[in-house]
């Protein structure tokens, strides 16, 4: 598919930024996942922001996982995971898009991005659990980590549609979005967080 300059920019400031934003995040949560894993459940969501703020702003197939390609490579020389990082990017922004590319790109409704959101959130907090070695710990802090995790990344579908929304009523989005997505935001985003 082939994007218009505008987008292409659009997705490379998005990602760009918020892949300099993820740097520290990266180094604290390499740091804190053994030690402290609720903590690290706690933070897992805030990786999917920048890549929601894209996709929701830009409404168009494809610029949630741009938007992570570059946020990856912005990680890759920055932090720990290295090129990993852009493995990582990637699979976060395809699992922004899936829920609404199974729909064929036709409904942006926020339930869409809610229950994809939990889906992934539990799916992340049983492989990191797995990755972690996490089954030494009592099952209520496995629990916890599943039910934190899984919020969190809840949460953050809420932050990046609701920085979207602002965006957009800055006149942010002019130009970028489909014809046919492009009215009356205020009737599908919930109300900006104030």
């Amino acid at each position: 598919m082939k994007l218009p300059t505008r987008i292409l920019l659009t997705c490379a400031a998005i990602g760009t930024a918020g892949g300099l934003l993820l740097v520290p995040l990266n180094w604290i949560s390499a740091s804190i996942a053994a030690a402290m894993p609720l903590l690290y459940a706690v933070l897992s969501g805030v990786w999917t922001v920048p890549f929601v703020v894209a996709f929701a702003l830009i409404r168009r197939p494809g610029t949630a996982l741009l938007t992570g390609l570059i946020a990856g490579i912005v990680n890759a020389g920055l932090t720990p995971q290295g090129p990993s990082a852009i493995l990582t990017s990637l699979m976060v922004g395809a699992m922004i898009e899936i829920p609404i590319a199974l729909g064929g790109y036709r409904s942006w409704r926020a339930w869409i991005w809610y229950v994809g959101a939990a889906v992934f959130g539990l799916a992340y907090s049983l492989y990191s659990m797995a990755y972690l070695d996490f089954g030494a710990n009592p099952v209520w802090m496995q629990a916890a980590y599943a039910v934190i995790g899984t919020a969190s990344n809840v949460a953050a579908i809420w932050v990046g549609r609701s920085i979207a929304a602002r965006l957009e009523a800055a006149g942010v989005a002019r130009g970028l979005q489909p014809r046919q997505a492009a009215p009356a935001v205020a009737a599908r985003q919930e109300p900006a967080a104030g």
